[in-house]
């Protein structure tokens, strides 16, 4: 099983569970979280998934097309599904100027749990190099990145919204 490309190893395993780990521990609880923080956040998943899409490339070798497709229908699929998540995060000002609290957010660890795991369920299912397992599987990723990106973009408003109300003279 190890010789073939983009095998799951034990140490695969072993990462992705300490990741599932670190994740699902985050979002049960409430936390304090400032705003550059946040899109620090969002840009480390950015990076996860471009350096997953770009190992799926480099391993399978889709047609350029294809790769922008995925991209384009995962955004177009997960921006507003974002946007609208957003909207139902319960967000606070606090004290510090920068510095929301969010309430425990269970969905974003289930979204990009659950574009990983498809994805590697799909790796699973299809032939090593299927188009339909690589490219999906890609979408899958940039999918819950439209979603989060997009929800983070929705609470940063309403964070707004709350820091100028409060900083406003009563």
């Amino acid at each position: 099983m190890s010789g073939q490309p983009g095998a799951m190893t034990p140490a695969n395993v072993i990462i992705y569970l300490v990741v599932i780990l670190i994740v699902l521990y985050r979002v049960s609880r409430p936390q304090r979280i400032s705003v550059s923080r946040m899109w620090i956040f969002v840009s480390l998943l950015l990076l996860l998934a471009a350096f997953a899409i770009y190992g799926s490339v480099r391993l399978f070798n889709p047609p350029p097309w294809e790769i922008v497709a995925a991209i384009v229908l995962g955004l177009a699929a997960g921006i507003p599904l974002g946007i609208l998540r957003g909207h139902h995060t319960q967000v606070s000002a606090t004290d510090r100027h920068g510095v929301m609290q969010l309430g425990p957010n269970w969905a974003t660890a289930v979204i990009y749990l659950g574009a990983f795991g498809g994805r590697a369920l799909l790796r699973w299912l299809l032939p090593p190099t299927s188009a339909i397992g690589t490219v999906v599987g890609d979408g899958l990723i940039v999918f819950a990145i439209g979603i989060i990106g997009a929800t983070y973009y929705a609470v940063y408003r309403k964070y707004e919204a709350l820091d100028h109300a409060s900083a406003s003279p009563k």
